[in-house]
């Protein structure tokens, strides 16, 4: 197996590996998905609208993502977003406010983190991972409601650490919870590694904090051409020819390797001045977690 150059990354200097949660281990949309489709039959809501199932959760998914925004801003609390993304969506879909669901937001904590469906590979590469490092999880989400998914996954043996933004008052990007994370842990960021699969706050997140980050993409086969799109695109407009060495992608490890990649990622609303010097911080696009974890263990 081929090794991945990196300018900041020795394999030997890894101490603990990062790891975010909801949809790096554990696949948040599918189980949300299941856990939205129960609460919508046992509350009958067919009977008082006229959304179907798969539309209701596709209308409670964009209001949520919204609402998770606002609340990595600082600009909502825990309490008005557990229960205002459901109060929102059933006002979009007509419902009165008499017939809406009383306590849905709780049922939804209950029934939501114990459901067991992982990303695919997840828990044999926690498995070695966890044997040869320490883990920990780094996450936005709420902390009972994290455990609980952990334990309810059988994945609570393997982490030696759990970080999160309502323990902190911080939510990721902020460097700050890197930086705490770090310190909590006891190691420099050339001591760690960190896997995300959202690019901003996980992502940019990480390098910022100067932390070789991996960013994980469920359905990198999809992606792959995406970003070959992306690059060309990149390329054309700025006349740049990335089809040689700084545009190799490795098939075997499924990393998309920096340079002309995480040219075409960058998210133009970030606009940071230091991306630049952020991308050496790029650990690659990965897609398959028992090969990665294979590579990282080897």
């Amino acid at each position: 197996m081929n090794n991945m150059e990196h300018p900041l990354f020795d394999k030997e200097q890894i101490k603990w590996v990062f790891l975010d949660l909801d949809n790096t281990l554990w696949d948040f949309d599918a189980n949300a998905r299941e856990a939205l489709k129960e609460l919508y039959h046992r509350h009958h809501l067919n009977l008082h609208c006229d959304w179907h199932v798969d539309a209701f959760i596709n209308l409670y998914q964009d209001v949520n993502a919204a609402y998770w925004k606002r609340y990595e801003k600082g600009e909502v609390d825990k309490e008005t977003l557990r229960t205002a993304r459901f109060y929102d969506t059933f006002n979009e879909m007509g419902i009165p406010v008499a017939l809406q669901p009383a306590n849905v937001w709780q049922e939804y904590l209950e029934i939501c983190p114990v459901m067991t469906i992982l990303m695919p590979g997840a828990m044999d590469a926690l498995k070695r991972i966890s044997k040869k490092y320490k883990v920990a999880i780094l996450t936005n989400g709420f902390e009972k409601t994290q455990e609980l998914k952990l334990h309810s996954n059988g994945l609570t043996p393997m982490i030696d650490l759990l970080i999160s933004s309502e323990q902190l008052g911080i939510a990721k990007p902020n460097l700050a919870f890197f930086e705490t994370a770090l310190s909590k842990a006891g190691v420099g960021a050339n001591e760690v590694i960190y896997i995300g699969d959202n690019w901003q706050t996980d992502v940019i997140g990480g390098m910022g904090s100067e932390i070789v980050t991996f960013w994980y993409q469920s359905t990198l086969a999809d992606e792959l051409s995406q970003l070959e799109e992306m690059e060309t695109s990149a390329a054309s407009e700025t006349q740049m020819d990335y089809s040689d060495s700084d545009m190799n992608w490795d098939e075997d490890l499924l990393f998309a390797k920096q340079s002309g990649v995480f040219m075409g990622l960058v998210d133009t609303e970030s606009s940071m001045d230091n991306m630049s010097e952020l991308e050496n911080y790029y650990g690659g696009a990965v897609g398959d977690w028992s090969k990665f974890s294979q590579w990282l263990c080897d």
